[in-house]
């Protein structure tokens, strides 16, 4: 069901709000700038197909990833058209690359993206996703401290009725850590032709450090800069009990 007037006058309007937060918060860059560098070096290459973002929001990964077609359930003026992730406007086998940044534990139903994800990518085509994850460390944070709610008592793949018109931005933040975690198995049996070829964790305490898109870095730049190098240098099983973020690739057979 397509948003109402008031739906997407409120989501352009936060949209609007993230990219004056963007530019006023050169941590937030660093990171969206890591980010995005992480998320095109996981994609095939661009003969493979065409590359898709969707929900693309305040459209910065056009910066990173020019080829890009950005997307969105509101669209707004950076956009180059609107898609629900649910309903995806293109044929089968079309796409060589679907890109979610923050997205996945908005769906109201994951599995009707999946199941149109396997309709719309060629064989050899990625999915290539960057969300929250639940770590030891992340998870008191994300829980009392960030506006959007957490619930690991779910099951992600459950289908969901009645979402329609719930709002853009309702999510819950710990679907993609239930989802690639101990919902993998689920996952690889309704979805075989969804290959998981790669799940990444990184991004420590510089991510709630930098502020978001809420507030302003709460460190000095220098000291946050070291706090974000010293970061990169921890070893992976470091990082699987202390990330805030989780890079998920998977590739269409």
């Amino acid at each position: 069901m397509p948003l109402s007037d008031e739906q997407r006058a409120r989501t352009i309007a936060r949209f609007e709000e993230h990219r004056r937060a963007w530019d006023e918060n050169p941590a937030l860059r660093t990171l969206y700038a890591e980010w995005y560098g992480r998320i095109a070096a996981a994609l095939p290459p661009a003969a493979v197909g065409p590359r898709v973002e969707i929900g693309s929001g305040p459209g910065f990964a056009r910066q990173f990833i020019a080829d890009l077609e950005l997307t969105d359930l509101a669209r707004a003026p950076w956009h180059d058209r609107e898609v629900s992730a649910e309903a995806l406007p293109y044929s089968d086998a079309s796409l060589g690359a679907i890109v979610l940044f923050d997205v996945l534990h908005h769906l109201p139903s994951p599995r009707r993206f999946f199941a149109e994800a396997v309709r719309v990518l060629r064989p050899g085509a990625r999915l290539v996703m960057c969300e929250p994850y639940v770590s030891p460390v992340s998870y008191p944070v994300y829980k009392l401290f960030h506006e959007e709610p957490l619930s690991l008592r779910v099951d992600p793949l459950a289908d969901q009725t009645g979402t329609d018109a719930r709002d853009p931005f309702d999510s819950n933040q710990a679907i993609p850590t239930l989802l690639f975690g101990r919902a993998r198995a689920a996952f690889e049996s309704a979805f075989p032709t969804l290959a998981i070829r790669d799940v990444e964790y990184f991004a420590g305490l510089s991510y709630p450090a930098s502020g978001g898109f809420s507030r302003r870095p709460i460190l000095p730049m220098r000291l946050w800069s070291a706090l974000h190098g010293l970061e990169a240098r921890l070893p992976a099983a470091v990082l699987r009990r202390t990330a805030f973020r989780i890079l998920v690739t998977i590739e269409r057979t």
